[in-house]
């Protein structure tokens, strides 16, 4: 190989490795950190999970939320909103 083919190879691989970096800083350092920011200031909540995050548990509860009737008060927010009067009243 000669020295073109050597530098093109070295520059190829600092732009992966630094894609791969950005990547994993943006998936998973970040959101963890936020995550242990919003704890120690006493929020509690859900942990971050990857790719699914709270998505199963949002569609039990709007799908539970939707099969009761609706209330004939002006607080509809648990019928309207379930996951958001979940993750609030949480």
């Amino acid at each position: 190989m000669d020295s073109m083919g050597k530098a093109a190879t070295a520059i190829v691989t600092i732009v992966i490795l630094r894609w791969g970096w950005k990547l994993l800083n943006w998936v998973w350092l970040n959101p963890k950190k936020l995550e242990k920011w919003m704890r120690d200031e006493g929020y509690k909540g859900n942990p971050y999970k990857l790719l699914i995050g709270d998505m199963i548990e949002f569609a039990t509860i709007v799908k539970e939320g939707k099969s009761k009737a609706s209330p004939i008060t002006h607080d509809i927010t648990s019928y309207a909103l379930p996951f958001d009067h979940h993750i609030i009243s949480k």
